[in-house]
């Protein structure tokens, strides 16, 4: 199992680096299957996900290398059933379909795994799929689709939680190259499906609407090869301007994507966080962060406040003065987190889908457990700002979405050492 051992209880100051998108990375490189001509994409994070992602195109069929953060790919020949072992170990997989049905009239894939977070179905993205024309036969192993050709389409993308990232990425790709319009309507609006259409409309595709609820492509009979560079990691460079305050330190967040993170900023202002922007550097002053305010907020599809960060805003919480609700309206068991954070003494109660936490609380080191992605980097935070020793198991969740993430972490004073136990 591996782990890290933590000492906190340090002050942290200094400069990181965002990398590559994770979020944006997985469609893209599914979208790859659309074209036989190379696709390149640069500023791609090493990361377990993506490199997952990479085999299974791989085992499709496709010609891929991985240099550095630059990934190549040709995909000359496609098979229309991916690895089921691999598809079976990230949710982000379910991002093939749109493009293998597109590709080869056909796709065979087994329900796809992930954090466990609460359940995620994809029937918008089934229903979608439709729409265009697709027959769909499903079974307790998976889901298969046959289409003989793909037309274009009015397709309503809403359901209980909101709208579909990963539904709207398999639409847009399926639509690309279906015969006729397709409107999406209720689309999905974060920065990673409009990095997904940039990425389309480089390789040919007529994409209008981008970055609104209302997409519409006007199918084309193929695309070709694009060289692409992706947007960076808003998630990371949230997590570590949620960090800063915590633990008092002034962080320069390097490459950070400013434009995508105003949810995140608006909350910082609110607990009283000073900040500054410069370029695509975001400044965190935490050392002088004197008193944190509680905070009211909930996590919802973009412009708001990101689910992805929900865990670690939950984690400042308990330094800040008074009891803050915070709210999950994405996937209602994203929680896990909680029983962590109250093991090293904060307070912690969850009504529904809110979680109030009462601060400020001294955090005392713990022996703590990773369930999922995000809530391993909250754990880490609590660690980072606890009096003592704490060991963090499971942390492979992390690697599915953090790159270098204990090495950013010593660059700016963390004591953090990984072992195997």
């Amino acid at each position: 199992m591996q782990c890290v051992r933590i000492v906190g209880g340090r002050p942290l100051g200094g400069s990181v680096e965002i990398g590559g998108s994770k979020n944006a990375a997985l469609p893209i490189l599914a979208a790859s299957i659309l074209t036989d001509e190379r696709v390149l994409l640069h500023s791609v994070p090493r990361l377990d996900d993506v490199h997952l992602m990479l085999s299974i195109l791989k085992k499709l069929g496709g010609d891929v290398t991985l240099e550095g953060n630059s990934a190549t790919v040709r995909m000359g020949c496609v098979s229309a059933v991916p690895d089921f072992s691999a598809v079976c170990r990230m949710r982000a997989s379910i991002c093939l379909l749109g493009p293998l049905v597109a590709r080869c009239g056909e796709a065979v894939l087994p329900l796809p795994g992930g954090c466990a977070i609460g359940p995620r179905p994809i029937d918008l993205h089934l229903k979608g799929l439709q729409k265009l024309g697709c027959e769909v036969i499903q079974s307790k192993e998976g889901v298969r689709l046959r289409a003989k050709r793909l037309n274009g389409a009015r397709i309503f993308l809403a359901g209980k939680n909101g709208g579909t990232v990963t539904g709207t990425a398999n639409m847009l790709c399926a639509a690309a190259i279906a015969r006729g319009t397709t409107e999406i309507h209720f689309a999905a609006c974060e920065p990673e499906v409009v990095d997904l259409c940039k990425f389309l409309t480089g390789m040919g595709a007529k994409i209008y609407g981008i970055g609104s609820p209302i997409l519409t492509v006007d199918g084309v009979d193929s695309l070709r090869g694009a060289e692409h560079r992706l947007i960076a990691d808003r998630i990371q460079a949230g997590t570590f301007a949620l960090l800063a305050p915590m633990l008092r330190g002034d962080m320069a967040i390097k490459r950070a994507p400013i434009s995508h993170c105003a949810a995140l900023l608006d909350v910082l202002e609110r607990i009283g966080v000073p900040f500054s922007a410069d370029g695509d550097c975001l400044h965190i002053f935490g050392g002088k962060c004197d008193r944190l305010a509680a905070i009211d907020v909930s996590a919802m599809a973009y412009p708001g406040f990101p689910t992805d960060l929900q865990a670690a805003l939950c984690a400042l919480a308990t330094q800040c003065c008074g009891e803050s609700a915070i709210g999950e309206r994405i996937y209602e068991n994203r929680f896990g987190h909680l029983v962590g954070l109250r093991s090293m003494g904060a307070g912690i109660t969850l009504a529904g889908s809110t979680a109030r936490v009462v601060g400020p609380t001294k955090l005392a080191a713990a022996e703590l457990s990773v369930a999922d992605l995000r809530g391993g980097a909250c754990l880490c935070m609590a660690a980072l700002a606890a009096s003592g020793e704490s060991i963090v198991d499971s942390v492979h969740h992390m690697d599915r979405g953090y790159e270098q993430f204990e090495e950013k972490l010593r660059s700016i004073g963390a004591d953090i050492m990984r072992f195997e136990r």
